[in-house]
């Protein structure tokens, strides 16, 4: 019976991670999509993703819902209070990040995401992935930090109710 609350809460947990990373995912690409109509000239040379006056492709949808499947995959690996794992939280994190770079980076050569071959893809690929990932990251740690302190206050209230 443990065993089976326990794949529920896993297979809930997962659910729910997928949920949020693909929803992020698919904004994350209508802004790059808008910046890119605004800023370059030959859409087409920037990104397969992004055509001229079509939205997104129920194609690169699914691509991106079996990204986002992938990622949430290990973010509850490694992230899960179902799954202890005895990583540092910080090194948790630049796990992760390594995972969504190698992920981000096969779905790119395999889909055509952005033109491979161009270095300037690569680096612009590399420099927003980070700069996203820190900034989900440093939320993600102001939260944890915001939460320590809201318990940390009940345990003292509730010692002082207790010790009475």
């Amino acid at each position: 019976m443990i065993e089976k609350k326990y794949s529920v809460a896993l297979a809930i947990e997962l659910a729910q991670r997928f949920t949020v990373i693909f929803s992020l995912s698919i904004i994350a690409i209508t802004i790059t999509g808008m910046l890119i109509r605004l800023y370059v000239q030959d859409v087409r040379e920037a990104s397969t993703l992004f055509m001229l006056n079509s939205g997104l492709q129920y194609d690169t949808i699914l691509q991106v819902a079996c990204f986002s499947l992938i990622i949430s995959f290990f973010s509850v690996l490694l992230f899960s209070e179902h799954i202890q794992a005895k990583i540092n939280f910080l090194f948790r994190g630049l796990l992760l990040l390594l995972a969504t770079l190698a992920t981000t980076s096969i779905f790119a050569i395999i889909f055509n995401w952005f033109p491979t071959a161009n270095i300037q893809s690569w680096i612009n690929f590399v420099l927003c992935t980070i700069a996203c990932f820190a900034f989900s990251f440093s939320l993600t740690l102001l939260k944890i930090k915001l939460e320590g302190k809201k318990y940390a206050k009940l345990l003292e209230g509730y010692k002082k109710r207790h010790n009475n």
